[in-house]
């Protein structure tokens, strides 16, 4: 019921988190805890079912980066000694029928994809400051590409003059491995056009919605590549006039 807490109310709905279950080792406080009986660490097995409950309500927009600190497991005195407790979680929900729908269990890794298998996917949600929209291609089990597109309410004030009365870009991330320069794609999710087809969608939502202007931040590597689309740099972000 807390974990639900993250989707269900708009002050929280995180894009990404990790999960890192209480792992007793001898050095921390807790330790006496659970010698003077006052702490039982979770079993295995309860841990795989909390877990599991959390997972099944996890959003497609959300990745879960990791499950489980990386603590040697000879270091822990009582409960949960497995380093692959993903993998374990995972196995019993395909036993289940159960699905976790988040970002990296869905990812497309190195698998070919066919372009006329890939459909553009919208779910949009609220916070209690903007609208977001959760763009993204996929295949009916796997996703190759993904833009975060946020989109301010009037009322909230922005820090920053390059954001005002604009959308922004927050997150732009093509899957499968990289191409080398100068070749092009062959089934790889990466530079098969994805990214700028998810910008131009992005940039179309932004002007329907009202909105004057696009932003996006951007490493220093990936500037050139906005510029091609539009942007310039303005401020801390790169911009667009829509």
């Amino acid at each position: 019921q807390d974990f639900g807490r993250l989707w269900q109310d708009p002050a929280l709905r995180p894009d990404e988190l990790k999960i890192y279950p209480c792992m007793l080792v001898e050095n921390a406080e807790l330790y006496d805890y659970w010698r003077r009986g006052e702490y039982q660490p979770y079993s295995e097995e309860e841990i795989t079912e909390v877990l599991i409950a959390c997972k099944v309500q996890v959003p497609a927009y959300v990745r879960i980066n990791r499950i489980v600190r990386d603590i040697p497991t000879t270091n822990v005195v009582d409960g949960m000694k497995r380093a692959n407790l993903r993998q374990i979680v995972q196995r019993r929900m395909a036993k289940e029928g159960l699905v976790c729908r988040c970002i990296r269990c869905r990812e497309v890794k190195r698998k070919k994809l066919n372009p006329e298998q890939l459909s553009l996917r919208v779910e949009s949600y609220q916070t209690d400051a903007t609208s977001e929209h959760f763009l993204s291609y996929e295949t009916e089990d796997h996703i190759a590409g993904f833009l975060r597109l946020s989109l301010p309410r009037p009322a909230v004030e922005l820090p920053l003059p390059e954001l005002a009365e604009g959308a922004m870009i927050r997150e732009v991330h093509v899957y499968g491995p990289a191409v080398p320069i100068g070749e092009s794609s062959n089934g790889e999710a990466q530079h098969s056009g994805l990214g700028s087809r998810l910008i131009a969608e992005a940039m179309e939502m932004s002007l329907a919605a009202g909105y004057k202007r696009i932003a996006v931040i951007s490493a220093i590597g990936t500037r050139t590549y906005y510029e091609r689309l539009g942007f310039q740099m303005d401020g801390l972000y790169m911009t667009t006039e829509l």
